[in-house]
């Protein structure tokens, strides 16, 4: 299972790889929004996205919107990362049903939603 992994930050990418990477899963890591269009206009193996909100060429919620046009299948594996926890940020986030991690987030916690996106696929959903 391939996660393509939205994020500015370059030390938060490599956490989430190195998280990720020894159970088995692919981490494609990107910085913004253009690069993460690409990939997914490149690359059919990506089954799952983490998506920072806030990026420097633009935000996640936009490029959630896009992947719903061109990549619709991938929509329920899809997660959002956030380091505002105010209700204003969060609200929209809610209304489009995806989980949220908080930065700081748990390890434990992106390892579960990861496995239970692995879940979904292996039952054959798509």
């Amino acid at each position: 299972m391939t996660v393509l992994h939205v994020e500015d930050q370059p030390v938060i990418r490599e956490v989430v790889r190195c998280a990720l990477e020894p159970s088995g899963f692919t981490v494609l890591s990107v910085e913004g929004v253009g690069a993460a269009k690409l990939a997914l206009a490149e690359r059919d193996d990506v089954t799952s996205a983490l998506l920072d909100i806030r990026l420097r060429d633009g935000n996640g919620l936009d490029l959630y919107d896009w992947i719903g046009i061109h990549r619709p299948a991938l929509t329920p594996r899809v997660a959002f990362v956030t380091g505002s926890a105010d209700a204003e940020a969060l609200e929209p986030l809610a209304a489009i049903g995806c989980p949220v991690l908080t930065k700081p987030f748990e390890i434990d916690d992106l390892r579960r939603l990861v496995a239970e996106w692995e879940t979904v696929a292996d039952a054959g959903e798509r």
